[in-house]
């Protein structure tokens, strides 16, 4: 069971740590609102993680992947909400630009917590490879001695602290250096950098299969 285990804590580490939607999605919003709004958007993050994995372990993921219709409908809206982020962030970097210039100046709150949260939520809730992820992860490590619904839950449990482990230090990371996220070329290249990002994988995630 043990190596089972380290196995598939290797498995979700790698998945994690992975760059894509929701880093550069926590990554803007940092820029924007600061270590709140980081926070807000991993808490987001985490809810839409906990609701798949609960879905995977009852067998609602296996239903939504063999439904090629509602899979596709999801995948294409969760596409649509990536990309209206990504030109949400542009539309917003363009009108900073527009601002009086201040190196060191606070920006004004353009992102609330409640946002962030919803944004970090959505973002996760559809993005439909996320829910095939758990479906294709979890059949793959044998715990033994245990009924299948129960290593499942384990094992979504795992994964879900393992997550909540990442956001933690990820967000203590960015408080550290929340003085420097508030300096303008900082959030500029941030902004416009995971604007790009999210543009770039909403596309990436409307032509897949």
């Amino acid at each position: 069971m043990s190596g089972q285990l380290v196995a598939f804590v290797g498995a979700c580490l790698a998945v994690i740590v992975v760059p894509g939607p929701d880093l550069a999605l926590l990554l803007r919003n940092a820029a924007v609102a600061g270590r709140p709004g980081a926070a807000a958007t991993a808490g987001g993050i985490m809810t839409g993680n906990t609701v798949l994995a609960t879905a995977a372990v009852a067998g609602l993921t296996a239903l939504l992947q063999a439904s090629g219709p509602l899979y596709n409908a999801i995948r294409l809206a969760g596409a649509a909400y990536l990309i209206y982020l990504g030109v949400r962030a542009l539309i917003s970097l363009i009108r900073r630009d527009e601002e009086p210039r201040s190196e060191d100046a606070v920006p004004r709150p353009g992102l609330t917590t409640r946002q962030a949260f919803r944004q970090g939520l959505l973002s996760n809730l559809l993005n439909p490879k996320v829910a095939a992820f758990y479906l294709a992860l979890f059949p793959q490590f044998t715990l033994p001695g245990m009924p299948t619904l129960v290593q499942h839950t384990l094992l979504a449990g795992l994964f879900c602290a393992l997550s909540l482990a990442w956001y933690v230090l990820l967000i203590a990371v960015l408080g550290r250096v929340q003085v420097w996220l508030r300096r303008r070329e900082v959030q500029r290249t941030i902004t416009g950098a995971s604007a790009a990002a999210l543009i770039t994988l909403g596309a990436g995630l409307a032509v897949q299969n």
